[in-house]
């Protein structure tokens, strides 16, 4: 088959919904750099419009792969149900909590880093292909006619192929942490300071609870949690700890269990752990997953 001219192959690309999908993405990790260069600068202030414009990416990219899942939203029962156990559909409420309350620079860390490896990996599965499809397969380095151009994007194609299975597992681990210690930690002292409503530390916790069931990650950095903290409070592993303390922590840690012990009915669940809207697209006419 005649390969299509590049203007077409570049319509069709646009055209596609994961094309918006991929700009929110994009918004989101290029917003966020742009505000961690403010927030290490003590400038957060001035960078918040980089910090709400990057939630507003992330409403969009969330928005559209819940859309391709579920179709146009519906008032009705049978609708909530159908999206009420999708984790896409919880970042995307998370998302709306943050850009309506003060910002707090760490809860980009989670979304940022999604959209890192959802970025490049379109870059690789829909940009390279249509600007240069012999990258497709890979082929173009070892073919003699190839032009340095198509070598390149081979080369770069297979780099980002690697990358991504290098730092996949570690990059999901780090955000479970983040999200289960560092963002926790955070908004209990926003919320202790009056800087946020207890509402959101509340919304929070749900929606680690809902996190919880539906991604191993989140439940090893849980258990990890665990641990330490059971070898730092527990006398069993340090007599020094004060009794009050000892039975504080075991009243708390109850607590968590009571509150996360009832698992969700079946639904749309990611057992494996892996990062939202990563299996939600068909590819457009050219290009390849």
């Amino acid at each position: 088959m005649a390969q299509q001219p590049l203007v077409n192959r570049v319509g069709t690309l646009v055209r596609h919904p994961q094309f918006i999908w991929w700009c929110g993405h994009c918004v989101v990790f290029f917003c966020s750099l742009f505000h961690l260069y403010y927030w290490i600068t003590f400038r957060a202030v001035e960078g918040a419009s980089y910090y709400y414009t990057a939630y507003l990416g992330a409403m969009l990219s969330y928005g559209v792969v819940i859309y391709k899942s579920f179709g146009t939203p519906a008032p009705t029962w049978e609708y909530f149900q159908k999206i009420n156990r999708d984790e896409n559909v919880f970042y995307l409420v998370l998302a709306c909590v943050w850009f309506m309350n003060a910002s707090v620079f760490v809860t980009l860390l989670p979304y940022a880093t999604f959209s890192l490896f959802h970025l490049i990996t379109y870059i690789r599965a829909n940009i390279l292909p249509t600007f240069f499809p012999s990258s497709v397969s890979g082929s173009s380095s070892s073919q003699p006619s190839a032009s340095p151009y198509e070598q390149y994007a081979a080369n770069l194609s297979r780099f980002i192929q690697s990358w991504v299975h290098k730092n996949y597992d570690k990059a999901m681990k780090t955000v479970s942490f983040v999200e289960v210690v560092v963002i926790t930690n955070v908004l209990i002292w926003n919320v202790l300071t009056f800087h946020l409503r207890f509402f959101t530390l509340f919304v929070y916790f749900i929606f680690l609870r809902m996190r919880y069931h539906m991604n191993t990650y989140t439940q090893q950095a849980f258990s990890d949690v665990a641990r330490f903290l059971d070898g730092l409070l527990l006398p069993s592993a340090n007599n020094n700890v004060h009794p009050y303390v000892t039975n504080l922590y075991r009243q708390a840690k109850s607590a968590v269990i009571w509150a996360g012990r009832f698992q969700p009915q079946s639904g749309r669940f990611n057992s494996q752990g892996a990062n939202p809207q990563s299996v939600r697209f068909q590819p457009h006419a050219g290009s390849a997953h």
